[in-house]
């Protein structure tokens, strides 16, 4: 099961990677000042509302295992296009409410519990690669930390914690002002050693996510 999660998380930086360097080589060849003026002037702000869920952790990073978990979000894309390293990133901030954190806590010999808090990541980069007139493929990567009522996920961890992640879906076009995305996404909290216990949470999310694009 580890390797199979450390190709799977690997797999997810490649692809990372080849949005943010846009697989399309040969447009990049023929990018012009004036082109690349016209990519970078503002087109869409986006707001989404989304959920997410992962029905069990996995050992990788952290080291905390049998914990699922329910996210409901609310975020921001920013309409203004940054060329970085030959790729275009779109700045993005999220917050998230979560609903249901299932973990195992060692504490109590391993017994689950169940805790909710909230997730702020106002550092997210976003890439885009067109696969037709109305279907996109976004690779983001958010970073950002996470308040819970208490200590996390064990009585020497923290309330606060820290997170990344690195995600990938599908967004199809519904008309003109609305996007359906559907993808999957690497999650890992932990408190940065900042805490007695560090015990870590891998979790693989399914995400499901509507837009809505104001010009």
């Amino acid at each position: 099961m580890i390797s199979f999660v450390k190709k799977l998380l690997i797999r997810a930086i490649c692809v990372v990677l080849v949005g943010y360097t846009s697989t399309k080589a040969d447009a990049q060849e023929t990018i012009t000042s004036s082109s690349i003026a016209e990519i970078q002037s503002p087109k869409n702000h986006i707001f989404f509302v989304g959920y997410s869920h992962s029905p069990t952790s996995y050992i990788f990073l952290g080291k905390t295992s049998y914990s699922s978990s329910q996210r409901a979000s609310i975020g921001y894309i920013s309409p203004y296009t940054h060329r970085i390293s030959g790729g275009f990133l779109n700045f993005s901030a999220r917050l998230h409410f979560i609903v249901e954190y299932t973990y195992s806590k060692r504490d109590t010999g391993g017994s689950l519990d169940t805790i909710r808090g909230w997730s702020l990541d106002p550092f997210g980069l976003s890439s885009t690669v067109q696969l037709n007139k109305k279907t996109h493929l976004r690779n983001t990567i958010y970073g950002g930390f996470t308040i819970m009522p208490y200590t996390f996920p064990t009585d020497k961890g923290r309330r606060l914690n820290f997170n990344f992640e690195l995600q990938s879906t599908i967004e199809q076009a519904l008309g003109k002002h609305y996007v359906l995305s559907f993808g999957g996404a690497f999650h890992h909290i932990s408190n940065a050693q900042t805490g007695e216990q560090n015990p870590g949470i891998d979790s693989i999310y399914i995400l499901l996510r509507l837009s809505y694009l104001i010009d």
